[in-house]
């Protein structure tokens, strides 16, 4: 039963992608029908993960196809991949329902087939990478996947700034999957097959040099994907220049399939793992959560500015990850499965909140025509649905109870603070440095957000296309107020969520959170006897409300009648106009002052004056942040790639008799060495 969901699912995908190329004389209607079923096939995927994760049954799906050898396609939906499945099938299915509204942008502009065709191969890759049992399998959808997003991010392929984007995401993806390529080799040589289930069975036997081997080249392999730094380059230059419903799905869930190769790697393939694995992870998810928002802080496009955020949120991640795999180590399984229930909780929220951001995102340029916080201001009382949901989604990702992004911080805090129960010195040192950079973090994520939503939606407007803004069609409000909807219940009720999760923590851990967790006096019996529903912020929510509610009777019962009175803006005598207003730039110049070693700041003046030296016409300022790793490690590599290339030219004379030649030593060569 469950194995056919998943295939209809499957099926279903293809069927919308072929009716967006069928149906080419109304692209209207198959823009429609093709967005249509890829939110039927997201409800089919979210039925087949719900379904494997309260079951707890393992489906094998094999297939085979009878070439001149016969090559199995293997499939496996147990806990994990089902969790992953349920992420991406709740997104897929919002983002369908937007796309509907969104891309009528396109329509009679760009070709929406070829759109809504790779839009439906892309989720349906995204499926069968979370659940591929074989390497050989699973780098054929892991290329598919990014071959289809690499086209969806050059959609508006017109603007050179996209082609770019598209290069370097394509060359950069390229090269971690040949990364991970080595990696399953490595495993093939041990386990016997590109069976995943060999290398499960293997990873007792794998020495521990190419155990090491295989760690780094995963981090680096999975690492690009998911947009760590230093190899994040591709990401804030992808996100923005994709269509905004493809950004959603790109930062939503993307990213998150390297996530999952993380886990199944380093906690099957790998297994046992030292601490100091552990530890490289936790380094590198701390480093990407500072300089991630950091990096954020600094941007004026609203699209790019969430990409760096998807950098610190994927940072955070890992730092559940990490801390799991170090307690795992120490045989700490109480605490290793705390930690990854922060980690893959965090994942599913970021996953709704920076969904819901992304797509208000694009409810302002549909609206606006632009993504430069800037020339945005006043559309609150324009844009009356999506300023209170792109608020829902700022305090969401900024931690703010009782929103589900406060959960998921609370408990990886608690899991660095547990740090202090492993016996390395060294360790609880690093746990209490990453607490500090956790902290540091949240606050500077809160100060983005309070930039992004107050430029963007308060005081008055600083161009015509926030003056003409209007509401976006109410399909987009819709599927926002779905993942806003998601936001506060997650929040609410995070033992739900939670109570999910441990089902994954049984699997990958072998370790029952509810039982594991009642030798540890430090976290309080009553939270095991209630089933994790005292961490819910729901009764301090609801008495909330209801002092709230008390004090608003009463001020009723003193002043029954409210009068609203309206004044102007009282700015020293001058009517009020945008240029007094505080801009994204000067917001966070203090900022730029403070991390000016990080930041590296350039300020140009140039003056024009009516009579020259005396008279001042005009004075212009261009300030920029030098972007330390394009400068200093990507350039350099790709400029000694270049000189490489034009000496590799060289061997190129365009003779036939030399091509043969070239061909007869290497065979000498080969001959030689496997003789």
């Amino acid at each position: 039963m469950v194995e056919h969901l998943f295939i209809i699912s499957i099926i279903l995908y293809l069927v919308g992608a072929l009716f967006a190329l069928c149906l080419f004389k109304w692209q209207m209607v198959g823009n429609y029908i093709s967005f249509v079923f890829a939110a039927i096939a997201s409800c089919f995927g979210i039925a087949t993960a719900v379904t494997v994760l309260f079951s707890g049954s393992t489906i094998r799906l094999d297939f085979q196809l009878f070439l001149p050898t016969i090559i199995k396609y293997n499939f496996l939906l147990d806990s994990l991949s089902s969790y992953f499945i349920l992420a991406i099938s709740v997104i897929s299915f919002v983002a369908s329902i937007y796309s509907i509204g969104y891309t009528r942008l396109y329509v009679n502009k760009r070709d929406v087939r070829f759109l809504g065709f790779t839009y439906n191969l892309f989720l349906m890759a995204m499926l069968l990478v979370v659940s591929a049992n074989n390497a050989f399998v699973f780098m054929i959808v892991w290329e598919l996947m990014t071959l289809v997003s690499f086209f969806l991010v050059i959609f508006e392929h017109e603007n050179p700034t996209t082609r770019k984007a598209g290069l370097v995401y394509i060359v950069m993806a390229h090269i971690g999957s040949g990364l991970l390529a080595i990696a399953f080799f490595i495993l093939l040589a041990y386990g016997g097959s590109f069976s995943f289930d060999s290398f499960r069975d293997a990873a007792a036997q794998i020495p521990a040099v190419y155990k090491n081997i295989v760690f780094f080249l995963i981090i680096f392999g999975f690492g690009i994907k998911a947009g760590i730094f230093p190899l994040h380059l591709w990401l804030p230059m992808a996100h923005p220049a994709a269509p905004s419903n493809i950004s959603m799905i790109m930062s939503g869930v993307m990213i998150k399939t390297a996530i999952y190769g993380f886990i199944r790697f380093y906690f099957e393939f790998l297994t046992p793992c030292p601490p100091w694995w552990g530890v490289i992870i936790l380094i590198i998810g701390a480093t990407s959560a500072i300089l991630g928002i950091l990096y954020a802080l600094m941007e004026r496009d609203i699209k790019t500015l969430l990409a760096y955020s998807s950098v610190e949120n994927i940072g955070i991640i890992l730092i559940g990850i990490g801390l799991s795999m170090i307690f795992k180590s120490y045989n700490q399984m109480a605490l290793s499965s705390l930690a990854m229930i922060a980690g893959l909780y965090h994942l599913f929220n970021h996953a709704v909140f920076k969904c819901l951001l992304f797509g208000c995102a694009g409810n302002i340029y549909y609206s606006t025509h632009t993504k430069n916080i800037e020339e945005l201001g006043g559309l609150i009382k324009r844009m009356q649905v999506t300023a209170p949901l792109f608020l829902i989604g700022a305090l969401s990702i900024s931690a703010i109870p009782p929103l589900n992004g406060f959960i998921s911080e609370w408990f990886i805090f608690q899991s660095l603070l547990n740090g202090f129960n492993i016996p390395s010195v060294i360790i609880k040192i690093i746990t209490i440095i990453c607490g500090a950079v956790v902290a540091l973090t949240g606050a500077l994520v809160a100060t983005c957000f309070v930039k992004a939503f107050g430029i963007s939606f308060l005081a008055m407007p600083r161009s015509k296309h926030a003056e003409k803004a209007k509401e976006v069609p109410v399909v987009m409000l819709v599927s926002m107020g779905i993942l806003a909807a998601l936001c506060v219940f997650m929040g609410l009720f995070p033992a739900k969520i939670m109570m999910t999760i441990n089902h994954v923590n049984t699997q990958i851990l072998g370790t029952n959170i509810v039982k594991a967790l009642t030798s540890y006096d430090w976290l309080q019996m009553k939270i095991v006897r209630t089933n994790f529903t005292e961490l819910s912020p729901k009764s301090a929510t609801v008495f909330g409300l209801i002092l709230l509610g008390i004090t608003f009777g009463a001020l009723t019962l003193i002043r029954p009648k409210f009068i609203r009175k309206f004044y102007e803006t009282w700015t020293c005598g001058i009517a009020p106009e945008s240029r007094l207003e505080y801009t994204a730039t000067a917001f966070t110049k203090p900022f730029k002052v403070v991390f000016s070693n990080l930041y590296r700041p350039r300020l140009e003046v140039s003056t024009t004056y009516s009579v020259p030296n005396f008279f001042v016409k005009s004075i212009a300022y261009v300030g920029e942040i030098t972007p330390i790793f394009e400068r200093y490690l990507y350039n350099p590599v790709s400029n000694f790639v270049l000189k490489i290339s034009d000496k590799a030219r060289l061997i190129h004379a365009g003779n036939i008799h030399l091509y043969l030649a070239y061909i007869f030593i290497t065979l000498l060569i080969l001959i030689m060495f496997f003789r």
